[in-house]
C-alpha cells in the first residue's frame, strides 16, 4: 500500500502544477473570492496575504487554494494579452509555458523524493505555478518588443541553458534516498529516474523553442529554464 501511496501523491503533483484550480473544486470552493482585476493590481505575494488574513486559513490546503487563485487569474490574463500577438507567435507562447510546466514539475518530482515525500513539496509545486504565470507575463511583453537582432540577449540565452543543463546533469545520478526503506528504495529510484526522464525532455523541448524564438523572448524564456531547475532542485 505504501508504494501506491507514493505513486498518488506523484499524481497529485502533476495535478498541482498543471490544474490549481482544481484544488478549488470542492462544496465550498475558495473560502475568499475577489475579482480577478484587484488580484493582479495586488499582486502575487500580497494576494497571498490578503488570502490568509480573511480565511485564516494558513495551512498547506489554504495556501494551495490561494496560490492557485492566484495562478488561475494571472494565466487569464496572459491569455487575454497573448491574443494581441500572431497566431505563429501565440503557438510559442503556449509552447513555452508547456515545456516550462512539464520540466518544473518533474524537477518537483525529483525534489520530492529526494526529501523522502512531505505535503510541503505540494505547495511549492503550485507555489512553482503562479511564480511560472507571473514571469509568462513578461514573456509575452517580450513578444511585443521589436524582432531585432540582439547579440547580449542571445549570448544571456545561450548561458542560461548552459546553466540548465549542468544543473540537470548534477541532479540527473539518484540520490542515496536515505529516507526510504528496503522494500520502496528500487521503486522510489524507479520514480526518480523516470522524472529525470521527464525533465531531459522538457529541457530538449525548451532549448529547441528557445533557438527558434526572436532573441528578446528567448532570453525570457531560457532565464526561466533556470529558474524552474534551481527552485525545484536547490539543496536536493
Amino acid at each position: 500500500m505504501r508504494k501506491l501511496s507514493l505513486k498518488l501523491l506523484l499524481m497529485l503533483m502533476l495535478l498541482l502544477a498543471f490544474a490549481p484550480r482544481a484544488l478549488a473544486q470542492d462544496e465550498a470552493g475558495p473560502q475568499f473570492k475577489m475579482p480577478c482585476q484587484q488580484v493582479l493590481k495586488l499582486g502575487q505575494s500580497k494576494f497571498i496575504d490578503l488570502y490568509g488574513e480573511k480565511t485564516n486559513d494558513y495551512s498547506t490546503y489554504g495556501m494551495k487554494q490561494a496560490f492557485g487563485y492566484y495562478a488561475d487569474c494571472k494565466r487569464a490574463d496572459n491569455d487575454t494579452r497573448a491574443k494581441r500577438l500572431t497566431a505563429e507567435r501565440r503557438k510559442q507562447v503556449d509552447e513555452v509555458r508547456e515545456a516550462l510546466s512539464k520540466l518544473g514539475n518533474a524537477g518537483w518530482n525529483m525534489r520530492y523524493v529526494a526529501a523522502g515525500g512531505g505535503t510541503m513539496w505540494g505547495l511549492a509545486s503550485v507555489g512553482a505555478y503562479a511564480e511560472r504565470e507571473d514571469y509568462m507575463g513578461v514573456v509575452i511583453a517580450a513578444f511585443t518588443m521589436p524582432e531585432k537582432k540582439n547579440p547580449i540577449a542571445r549570448r544571456r540565452a545561450n548561458a542560461s541553458i548552459k546553466r540548465a543543463r549542468a544543473l540537470l546533469a548534477r541532479h540527473s545520478r539518484t540520490p542515496e534516498l536515505e529516507f526510504a526503506s528496503p522494500e520502496e528504495l528500487p521503486q522510489q529510484r524507479q520514480i526518480y529516474q523516470e522524472s529525470v526522464k521527464e525533465a531531459r525532455q522538457a529541457s530538449a523541448q525548451l532549448q529547441a523553442l528557445i533557438l527558434a524564438l526572436p532573441d528578446a523572448p528567448a532570453e525570457r524564456a531560457a532565464k526561466r529554464m533556470v529558474d524552474e531547475l534551481d527552485a525545484a532542485l536547490s539543496n536536493n
